[in-house]
């Protein structure tokens, strides 16, 4: 009967083996346990405080726009500067340049409440490409398509970069990939902030130009739109409901 026992090599490297697992176990355990969204966070390693406060105004602030979004129909007729504060929404702006026109609103605050509820934000989505640089892919590029469009705004000349921040407040161009991607490809400040400022000034006077020229028109039209503000309201929140429950109806169908 042989007596079989493992060589001093034999040992040593089922040793280091299981040192070696041991190892990255310790490595990867962890930061999964301790971080489990590292997957899809932008920042590498531990949040600073400048991190968490970029993400609670890029992603915070648009539930905030969404939560207001039944009162919508009040504001635009019984407090349009108000809403063009809060979001620098066209449509508040041509409703607050039509009252302006009838004498109800300084056109001067119209203005001013446009252009500020526009920009006060951008520099944000300016700073956040900048300090997380490919990781904001992890955030605003979920699938495949939204990564091609977000690597091709990189591409990008400098001047070309410039314009579309410009025009970035121009309805069907995602103004938020811009100011993400100005700060990605390491645009400096100054440009942006010109360019920003200079776009949300040239949209504000458009969309006030716009509201102004249709004066009593438009303020007939927010007439019509009070009287029927409550139903309105109620019309947006029933359909946040049903859009609700329809999309958790569907994921527990396919689930199922």
């Amino acid at each position: 009967m042989s007596d079989h026992r493992p060589s001093d090599e034999e040992t040593a490297s089922e040793a280091e083996t299981a040192s070696e697992a041991e190892t990255a176990s310790a490595e990867t355990s962890p930061s999964e346990e301790e971080n489990p969204w590292a997957a899809i966070t932008p920042w590498e390693g531990k949040a600073a405080r400048l991190d968490k406060i970029l993400l609670v105004l890029i992603i915070g602030v648009p539930f905030i726009y969404l939560g207001l979004m039944p009162f919508r129909p009040w504001m635009l007729v019984n407090a349009p500067v108000l809403q063009e504060f809060i979001n620098g929404a066209k449509t508040a702006i041509v409703a607050g340049a039509a009252y302006a026109r009838v004498g109800e609103i300084p056109l001067w605050l119209v203005v001013f409440a446009g252009f500020v509820g526009m920009a006060k934000l951008d520099w944000a989505f300016w700073l956040a490409g900048r300090r997380w640089g490919d990781g904001i892919l992890r955030l605003f590029a979920q699938n495949e398509r939204q990564r091609k469009r977000v690597e091709k705004l990189k591409r990008i000349p400098g001047w070309a970069l410039f314009l579309m921040t410009v025009i970035a407040r121009c309805p069907g161009i995602p103004g938020t990939l811009v100011y993400l991607v100005a700060g990605w490809t390491r645009m400096r400040l100054a440009p942006f902030l010109i360019a920003d400022l200079l776009g949300c000034l040239l949209f504000t006077l458009i969309w006030t130009a716009l509201g102004y020229q249709l004066g009593e028109a438009a303020v007939d039209v927010l007439g019509v739109i009070d009287k029927y503000a409550l139903w309105l309201t109620l019309a947006i929140i029933v359909g946040i409901f049903v859009w609700t429950f329809a999309k958790e109806w569907r994921r527990q169908q396919k689930a199922g």
